[in-house]
């Protein structure tokens, strides 16, 4: 098998988050599926600082953009596939059609990856979606990792849409080579709610919940990951979307129920792990997602998840613990009659329905036939013309 010359862009933790954790696993599987990647780095300081439209977004922007300029130059003859993220915020895909341009011009193949939620919503309110659909219009293959989200991209061709699953983190799978032993009696059940404390997580639906289940339950609920007080990078709009943690103590503390709940802040690595080892469901009714690795992370690891049917989560989940977002009802009549025991089943039948496609080396294999593909149609590569590019781009709006 011949080594394969890619130059990979994307994030990498911190902050920790489904496409940093993605192109983390990308650059550790790749040597065994023989493929060598080109990095260049799109980390953000933390997550409040991505997708700001100010002067130190738009500079690390360039900065960025000038790296991939650099790196596609000096590569220009050893690699011809260039494999970018997608964003869904409005500086964001900017960045990325920047990048995109970049490798163009530059004469490369160019593979995007999704990420995101919901690409049609934010593209149909997109003050820039023109120039959007001409230029993803033009890219030679469109990662997006379930077969439903291919809807949402009606301007790009069909053929040139795969379906690419993510993976289970390459440390997760080694740590959980086994599913950890769980007690049953006499333990409460314990929830894991890992993620962005926000509205637009459900963190707030599930502190509804838990005050309505009744006192005599025995429950503990873990809380891991960072506090968005003021929201600005979703696209769901609700009534009020801000200051979710102080507004989840004060229904705890009016339910008298603060003190079954432990807050660790952000989580990584050995102290993530012994979370996921103690608990028994993971409960995540988010109004937007994408395919979340902490869903992988918790099926792979043994734990129950209760969630809700957006993004390919109905496809990965049983159907009778998935909601609707906003169900508090629904929440709390699956939340009132779990148990521990209940709970471990659960987990083993989630462990089965992601060992035969969401490991990192299944994904990497599926991924390296993809690039094969690109490579096997793609001429030898010259420096492409700048003015071969606008062509491009003209032919494309007339098809759009």
């Amino acid at each position: 098998m011949n080594p394969i010359n890619v130059i990979l862009a994307g994030p990498l933790p911190l902050p920790i988050a489904g496409p940093e954790l993605v192109t983390q696993t990308l650059l550790r599987e790749a040597p065994a599926a023989d493929i060598r990647y080109v990095f260049v780095d799109l980390t953000a300081r933390n997550n409040p600082s991505r997708g700001r439209w100010n002067p130190a977004g738009i500079f690390r922007a360039l900065g960025q953009g000038c790296r991939l300029t650099w790196m596609g130059w000096r590569w220009r003859k050893r690699a011809k596939i260039v494999h970018l993220p997608l964003s869904q915020s409005n500086t964001g895909v900017l960045r990325d059609l920047l990048l995109l341009g970049v490798a163009r011009i530059l004469g490369y193949r160019v593979l995007v990856q999704f990420h995101g939620g919901d690409f049609y919503q934010f593209w149909s309110r997109c003050p820039y979606r023109k120039l959007v659909s001409r230029a993803l219009g033009t890219v030679d293959r469109l990662l997006v990792f379930d077969a439903k989200i291919k809807t949402q991209f009606p301007f790009v061709p069909p053929y040139r849409i795969t379906v690419l699953p993510n993976p289970i983190p390459t440390e997760w799978t080694r740590e959980f080579s086994n599913i950890p032993r769980r007690n049953t009696e006499r333990d409460p059940l314990r929830i894991l709610f890992v993620s962005h404390i926000s509205v637009a997580k459900g963190f707030l639906d599930l502190i509804q919940a838990l005050s309505l289940l009744p006192k005599s339950q025995a429950w503990e609920l873990h809380v891991a990951g960072e506090r968005i007080d003021i929201e600005r990078n979703i696209l769901w709009t609700g009534s009020n979307m801000n200051q979710a943690w102080a507004r989840a103590l004060e229904i705890l503390d009016a339910a008298g129920i603060r003190e079954r709940v432990t807050f660790y802040g952000v989580l990584g690595g050995e102290a993530k792990e012994r979370l996921f080892r103690r608990g028994h469901v993971l409960v995540l009714p988010s109004y937007s997602e994408g395919l979340p690795v902490v869903i992988l992370e918790a099926m792979y690891a043994g734990l129950a998840v209760i969630a809700t049917d957006v993004g390919a989560i109905p496809g990965l989940i049983d159907k009778a613990v998935v909601i609707k977002p906003g169900d508090v009802s629904a929440l709390t009549a699956i939340l009132s009659h779990l148990n521990p025991e209940g709970a471990i089943r659960c987990g083993y039948e989630n462990r089965k329905r992601v060992e035969p496609r969401y490991l990192p080396s299944q994904v990497l294999a599926a991924l390296r036939t993809i690039y094969e593909e690109l490579e096997g149609t793609h001429p030898p590569m010259e420096l492409a013309k700048p003015k071969a590019f606008l062509n491009t781009s003209q032919k494309t709006r007339g098809r759009t």
